[in-house]
């Protein structure tokens, strides 16, 4: 199965995951990992990666996207990465609150949902599987691979860029850098990945 010919296969994928494609389930996993790899790293930090795998966080992430991803309309990748990174987000922000009140880590890693509910639970078996699969893929090693191998303000600077989608005042401001030094450091960082790893996510994320 392949995507017409358009500027932006994820589009293509996540509406056939939407509408139950398991094949495109796993594409899509596949290819946004990374992003959700380095975004976990960074906000989990070196102390809580000693008690909480990065990769299990991600699974866990995706197990929730399963169940509450709907199919819209137009570009789909900004929305998709928008969602995730916030579902990321919170799921840390709970580990940092369990972690301070001294209650053990759930096995998985990610922690259970805002209705109190293990999301994994409620995922199919198979569905299961085909999302850990993919995230321990081969193809999405060289891009998690490529993503640590930027130096450590350029990794922040994707995670709060690329994968958050904050504006680049506020990057500026977190950063401590001027807005259009953040811009500027932004374009040339796609730019390298993109020539790094051709028809990578990197092509779909937007310069602006």
């Amino acid at each position: 199965m392949s995507p017409p010919s358009e500027p932006h296969p994820t589009t293509f994928y996540v509406q056939k995951a939407m509408d139950g494609d398991e094949e495109s389930w796993n594409w899509v996993v596949e290819r946004l990992s990374p992003l959700l790899h380095a975004q976990a790293e960074y906000h989990l930090g070196p102390e809580l990666r000693l008690n909480y795998d990065p990769t299990d966080l991600v699974n866990d992430v995706w197990q929730v996207a399963f169940t509450k991803l709907r199919r819209q309309d137009g570009r789909q990748t900004p929305a998709v990465v928008r969602f995730l990174s916030s579902t990321l987000r919170n799921r840390v922000r709970d580990l940092v609150k369990k972690h301070i009140r001294g209650k053990p880590k759930r096995q998985g890693g990610g922690g259970e949902d805002s209705e109190g509910l293990d999301p994994v639970a409620r995922l199919p078996a198979d569905q299961s599987a085909v999302s850990q699969a993919a995230v321990k893929g081969e193809a999405q090693e060289l891009v998690t691979q490529a993503i640590r191998n930027l130096s450590s303000e350029d990794r922040e600077l994707v995670v709060l860029r690329a994968i958050e989608q904050q504006p680049n005042k506020d990057v500026a401001a977190v950063m401590g850098l001027e807005p259009n030094t953040v811009a500027v450091r932004y374009r040339r960082i796609l730019q390298r990945m993109r020539e790094a790893l051709p028809g990578s996510v990197f092509e779909e994320l937007s310069e602006d």
